[in-house]
């Protein structure tokens, strides 16, 4: 470790001391000024006097990346990993704690949560968002429950989605390369009397890996109005359908690999703001979403005899939000949110009942941002969240303090609290197998009543900022402590097969860690983003979570024109880990527990991409190269390691006018 970080620090010294004001940058220019981040706090604020660590992925970095699924991006944040159990199952964790189905971020798009509410994760490859239409994501790395909620354990990640002002006229895209990939991408905007508007369609297909049958395909359809009816109003309307097919399953696949399941998802977001004058605004937000799985979990050959079983469930979540926030004074700002969610699932094979699982919600919270002096900068965050399963109240704060000695240097200090969302299957499972109408096997069950995790975080941060350098540093220490962790502890008293997987609370974390960030852009079309996380996990959990934690990241992009060929490098580093997962409860390996397959990343990716100007657009073709030094393996499962091998793609994209 102390060999890395040395490396790390070295090759962050040798950009520094090669950066130089050698060209000067326009102050339009991103990695000239300080960025403004929203995702922080509900009060937009540059990154220097935020009260937590936010990492901005910007579009520009999303297409130099050549990643073609969301989820791949979060790779060039520090401390991030990024997985896939088959084609279908891809899962991004922060900080390690590298769960298949990981519950401690919050994922937001425009403002809307995406998480799963039945398993607590998002379901990455279901979601109707296409890389296309993402604007920037912002990444609150830290507990940001005072802003965002209960799921905010580890942080955030807003998601914010291009306005259709941004994409009149046409474009198409096709794609296609090894691994049986192959990508079709329509997008097509208008304009109105007082708005604009666009619809997009995407299908896709592929094989990730090439041992575990991974076959999959998506089909997303998705629509964007932004209208002004008044001058002071604007509305935001979205609707997005996704229908997907993947093998090794949505939720049944810990049983058996050879899963077949089918999804369907979908969401209807609205949004009305309204300007009130003297920097002051509301807004309101309502939102609709759905998710329908499709699944037959194939027994294990112990138990072939036994019918396949049916794992179909659907998800129901509805939610409306007011915020109020007060910009007109010079030194204080304010933010005030009220909200209230409706969660529901049905899944009889999961619950063991017929009837629906509700999860009411309510929420109020607030944020006061206090210049007290030029120099000095105060925040101060809470919400107080009600749900009624499990019944509970909780109280989120958080404290931060800003420090700015000079324009080029910001120091902050901060604490804040936050509590995990587990998601209704873990106060409710209860698998069964019967033959017969007798239960023979009772492989899971829940104590119920389970409490939320809680995390306590200290943080100290440094921001340096020097616009005539176009350089940006972002550096983060912190410790974090998590308790009362939720895991399935194995009972043998049951009288069945291999005993009972019982959901418990129990166990502690400790995490020491550092990270930063180092944005650079030497010259006006070239440019630098280096990313490093060392971090330190202890856990009373019999070493589960220090396996599943990996104790250094890196990941570097770099972007640079050559002899008018758009050229950039991306290399990702993450050291030793084991996947936690489920295994199957019938196979005589219980509990979750850490694979026994040791993954690690080393990769590097090449993107060369030419465009021309024609009379109404333009056209791009690129050629993108993945896994340049060799067989990489994702090893998420218990039934084997999987490989990542190395391969390539052309695309072909026209825009116009």
């Amino acid at each position: 470790m102390h060999r890395q970080c040395l490396a790390g620090l070295a090759c962050m010294h040798a950009m520094l001391t090669w950066a130089a004001p050698a060209e000067t940058l326009s102050e339009a220019d991103y990695f000239s000024e300080q960025p403004v981040v929203l995702s922080a706090s509900k009060l937009s604020q540059p990154v220097n006097r935020a009260p937590a660590a936010v990492t901005v992925i910007t579009r520009e970095m999303i297409e130099a990346s050549g990643f073609r699924h969301l989820v791949d991006v979060l790779r060039l944040v520090p401390g991030f990993v990024v997985g896939w159990s088959g084609g279908n199952m891809p899962a991004a964790t922060y900080l390690g704690l590298s769960d298949a189905f990981p519950h401690w971020m919050q994922i937001m798009v425009d403002g809307r949560s995406v998480y799963n509410p039945a398993f607590g994760q998002t379901t990455w490859r279901a979601l109707p968002l296409m890389l296309d239409e993402v604007d920037r994501i912002e990444v609150v790395r830290g507990p940001n429950a005072a802003n965002d909620g209960i799921n905010s354990l580890l942080g955030t990640i807003h998601i914010f989605t291009r306005h259709t002002a941004d994409t009149l006229g046409g474009m198409g895209a096709v794609a296609a390369g090894d691994a049986h990939f192959r990508e079709i991408n329509l997008r097509y905007g208008g304009e109105t009397s007082n708005g604009s508007w666009r619809l997009g369609l995407l299908g896709r297909e592929d094989e990730r890996h090439d041992v575990a049958l991974d076959h999959a395909s998506d089909m997303q359809l998705s629509f964007r109005g932004d209208f002004q009816p008044t001058l002071n109003d604007d509305l935001m309307l979205q609707i997005g359908a996704s229908r997907g097919f993947g093998q090794g399953g949505n939720a049944g696949y810990v049983f058996n690999p050879d899963q077949r399941a089918y999804f369907l998802s979908g969401y209807a977001n609205l949004r009305w703001t309204r300007t009130l004058g003297e920097g002051r605004e509301w807004s309101l937000q309502a939102h609709h979403t759905f998710n329908q799985n499709e699944e037959f979990v194939l027994p294990p050959a112990p138990l072939a005899f036994v019918d396949p079983l049916n794992a179909n469930f659907r998800v129901n979540g509805n939610g409306i939000q007011a915020n109020y926030l007060d910009k007109s004074a010079a030194d204080l700002r304010t933010s005030v949110s009220g909200e209230y969610y409706l969660n529901t699932i049905y899944g009889p094979y999961f619950l063991d009942t017929d009837k629906k699982v509700r999860d009411r919600i309510m929420r109020v919270s607030g944020a006061v941002e206090w210049n007290v002096s030029p120099e000095w900068v105060l925040h101060a965050g809470a919400m107080l969240e009600n749900h009624s399963d499990p019944e509970g109240t909780h109280f989120s704060p958080r404290l931060a303090l800003n420090w700015l000695p000079a324009p080029e240097h910001a120091f902050r200090v901060g604490v804040s609290r936050g509590v995990s969302a587990l998601g209704l299957y873990a106060n409710h499972t209860d698998i069964q197998f019967e033959l017969g109408g007798v239960v023979f096997d009772q492989a899971v069950l829940s104590a119920g009543d389970l409490e939320p995790e809680k995390i306590d975080s200290g943080e100290l941060g440094y921001v340096y900022n020097k616009p005539e350098w176009s350089l940006n540093l972002d550096v983060r220490a912190f410790h974090n402590r998590i308790c009362d962790m939720v895991d399935p502890v194995t009972d043998l008293s049951y009288p069945d097969l291999n005993g009972v997987d019982v959901y418990e609370n129990g166990g502690t974390i400790r995490q020491n860690g550092l990270e930063y960030q180092l944005r650079w852009r030497p010259l006006a079309k070239s440019w630098v983003v280096l990313s490093q996380s060392w971090v330190d996990t202890d856990d009373d959990l019999d070493g589960r979570y220090e396996n599943a934690t990996p104790r250094h990241t890196l990941s570097l992009l770099v972007a640079h024109p050559i002899a008018g060929v758009n050229a950039s490098l991306g290399y990702y580093r993450v050291g030793a880990m084991r996947w936690m997962v489920w295994p199957d409860a019938l196979s005589g390996m219980q509990s979750k527990y850490s694979s026994p397959y040791t993954s690690r990343t080393n990769r590097l990716d090449l993107r060369l991409a030419k465009d021309w100007k024609t009379a109404d657009g333009r056209v791009e073709a690129a050629l993108v190269m993945q896994a340049l030094l060799g067989e990489e393996e994702e090893a998420f499962q218990y039934y084997g390691p999987q490989q990542f091998n190395r391969r390539g793609y052309l695309s072909l994209k026209y825009e116009f006018r």
